[in-house]
């Protein structure tokens, strides 16, 4: 299943560069189909990084649940949106290599939530 799931995505993230001649750091601006698979990933990931962050946890506590969720939603679609766009060369190909893609997902989704979160909350 592994092996699957990584070859499926060497797949998308190269012919996602590959789409209208685009470069690896923008993978067409997150249009591709690499864009789409690392918006998902991004977007799942975006909550636990989310959860880890002091600041997130301190503004948490004076909302509803509701809010919290509404909040939570806007950062991720932010982070799921921008993080193709912010992916470098060297971001790509340590996705492509399964020993480090966990690493450089965690690393892309991390910078990435930090721009968001600190772009909403002002």
């Amino acid at each position: 299943m592994k092996k699957t799931l990584s070859a499926a995505l060497l797949a998308v993230l190269l012919g996602g560069c590959a789409v209208g001649g685009g470069t690896f750091g923008s993978l067409d601006g997150g249009t591709g189909m690499g864009g789409s698979i690392v918006k998902i990933a991004v977007e799942s990931q975006c909550r636990a990084e989310l959860n880890k962050r002091s600041e997130w946890r301190l503004t948490a506590l004076a909302m509803s649940a509701e809010k919290q969720a509404e909040w939570e939603n806007k950062i991720c679609a932010c982070v799921a949106q921008e993080a193709p766009e912010r992916m470098t060369g060297n971001d790509v190909m340590q996705m492509l290599d399964p020993s480090t893609r966990n690493q450089a997902l965690a690393a892309l989704t991390v910078k990435t939530v930090s721009a968001c979160f600190k772009r909403l909350y002002r």
